[in-house]
This record gives C-alpha cells, sequence and structure tokens, in this order.
C-alpha cells in the first residue's frame, strides 16, 4: 500500500470513528454516560452532524488524519506524521480549510475554541468543558488532531520555502529544522548581524508564521534602516500574517488540551500523548526557536513561550 494510500485509510477510520462517536460515543461505557442525552430532533446534533460533514470534506483534501486506534500507538510516530516532502504536496489552503472545519465542529458541539490573544500561563485548574455533546474521547481526538494539523501547516510552509537555504529531516518520528551543509559553512564566514540578510522576504515570512503556529511566539522581524538581504531588498518589519479567524491558537495549546483530558479519562493514553508531545514541542519547536532567535529574528517574549514548553511536557 502507498504511503498516500495509507493516509486515505486512516483518514476513512478518523471520520468513521467521530461519527459513530456522535451517536453511539467512541469512549468507554462510563465516559458515555457523561455525555447530555439529547432528542434526535436535538439542534445541536444537527449542527454537529453538519459540522463532521464539512470536516470530512475539507480533512479528505489534505490526506492527513489521526484516529482513535492511533491515539495508543503514538510512540511509533514515523507511521503516523507525514513527511516534509508529502506535506509539501498539499494545495496551501488545504490544511487551513481542515482546521477551520474542526473548529466548526467544536464550536457547534458547545466547545468553542477562544482565540489566542496572548500566551501567559493560567494558573486556574482545567476543566473539560460538560456543555460539549462530544464524549470526552472524541474532544481528545479533535485536540490531537488540530495539534497534528497545526505543525503539519507549518512543516509545509518551512518545506516549500526552503530553498538551498535550511532542510527539515524526518528520522524515526522525528522533524528535525537546521540549516543547509552549504549554507552551514557560508554561515560560518559571516557575522551574525548578517545572519538575517541570507533569507529573503518569503522564507523570513514562512519562519514567523511556522513559529505563530507553533507557539503563538511573538516574533517578527525589526526594519533595518537602509539595509538590504542578499537578494536586493530592504530589511523591513515583518510580522505573521496567520489569520486568527482561522487559527484560533496553536500546537501546544492543542497538545496541552489533548493530554489534560486524557490524564483525566486514560493515564496509558495520556502517557502516549506526552511522548508526541516530547516530539513536537521540547525537541522541535525549542531547536527552532534557537535557530531563529540566532539568526536575528526578535521573539518578544521568548521566556512566557518557554514556560509553557515546560509546563507541557513536565505534566
Amino acid at each position: 500500500m502507498t504511503q498516500i494510500n495509507k493516509w486515505l485509510r486512516k483518514l476513512e477510520l478518523f471520520v468513521g470513528c467521530l461519527l459513530v462517536g456522535l451517536c453511539l460515543g467512541c469512549a468507554s461505557p462510563e465516559d458515555r454516560v457523561e455525555r447530555p442525552i439529547l432528542g434526535d430532533e436535538d439542534p445541536r446534533e444537527v449542527e454537529v452532524q453538519k459540522a463532521f460533514s464539512i470536516a470530512q470534506s475539507a480533512i479528505d483534501k489534505t490526506g492527513l488524519g489521526i484516529d482513535l486506534s492511533e491515539l495508543g500507538d503514538l510512540g511509533n510516530l514515523e507511521t503516523i506524521l507525514a513527511s516534509p516532502e508529502e506535506l509539501e504536496n498539499i494545495p496551501e489552503p488545504a490544511i487551513q480549510d481542515a482546521i477551520a472545519a474542526m473548529y466548526l465542529v467544536l464550536d457547534a458541539s458547545g466547545a468553542e475554541t477562544p482565540i489566542m490573544t496572548n500566551v501567559a500561563i493560567t494558573t486556574s485548574p482545567f476543566q473539560v468543558g460538560s456543555n460539549s455533546i462530544l464524549s470526552k474521547t472524541d474532544q481528545i481526538l479533535m485536540h490531537v488532531n488540530l495539534a497534528h494539523f497545526y505543525l503539519s501547516d507549518a512543516l509545509r510552509k518551512l518545506q516549500t520555502e526552503k530553498g538551498d537555504l535550511f532542510e527539515i529531516d524526518f528520522i524515526e518520528g522525528q522533524y528535525d529544522f537546521h540549516l543547509s551543509e552549504s549554507a552551514k559553512k557560508q554561515f560560518d564566514n559571516l557575522e551574525p548581524e548578517e545572519y538575517l540578510l541570507q533569507f529573503s522576504i518569503k522564507q523570513r515570512q514562512v519562519i514567523i508564521d511556522a513559529v505563530t503556529l507553533l507557539t503563538s511566539a511573538r516574533i517578527r522581524v525589526i526594519e533595518q534602516p537602509g539595509t538590504k538581504d542578499v537578494y536586493g531588498k530592504l530589511i523591513q518589519n515583518q510580522a505573521t500574517l496567520i489569520d486568527r479567524r482561522i487559527s484560533r491558537q496553536d500546537a501546544l495549546y492543542h497538545l496541552d488540551q489533548g493530554l489534560k483530558m486524557a490524564k483525566q479519562l486514560a493515564p496509558d493514553l495520556a502517557t502516549s500523548i506526552q511522548n508526541l508531545n516530547e516530539n513536537v514541542a521540547d525537541i522541535f519547536t525549542n531547536k527552532l526557536l534557537d535557530e531563529v532567535s540566532k539568526w536575528g529574528f526578535s521573539i518578544g517574549n521568548r521566556d512566557e513561550v518557554e514556560a509553557r514548553i515546560r509546563q507541557l511536557v513536565s505534566q
């Protein structure tokens, strides 16, 4: 079976389980008892069914998606996550459309997701949304998939504009972001203040947007009046272009939500999700932040972002 066919099969299982979960609950009997008992004509059920139909179509166009059976096997990430090359072939708006569609499902179910306004760590205890008509297991599935899609969107952006400057490896389920060998040699002969000048406008933008999708860090390029990059373009102010009406949160947020729900519902599942957290947040994202900081990108809230990562991986 080809890799893309494997992804499509995973998609079928993912959507199928979600649809069954609406009617029967893809969760333990104890969890299903806690769901609101709604009549077939309840308007929320109708809206959720409509939202799932939209989400199914959107997810289908990406070939991505993690199903419930895979949640218990997140230690084998290379069989679940897509390679950078596969992500590069996904049409530009497809992942964003899928993210928007999954939020429609959460909204319709009563578990609306707020738009990120800052990354301050909340001190109040986490509360599972009691108003949602989705089972807790379905909510975990949605959060893990949203984190997966945020990560995939960030990687797709980086992979598309990497050129000969940087690379993204995918070895044994772990993504690694770094300069290419030729760029490393080039940077060895440069002063630190010259690093940023080696990136094109598009490369600077995808780095900013990727970091935003992963962490909501306040990353930007600060204008350097009169200074041009190696392509002859002035170094001007650049900030994220991510549409927060679509990408309301970030990968860290949904990893955190999925883990906290899993710890309440199934400790073994929480352990598996924690493995994904360590790979995505502690290893890949932290290294990305280290690299872009060295290259001259400004991160105004680096301490807060690092605190979020530490909190996530220490749960």
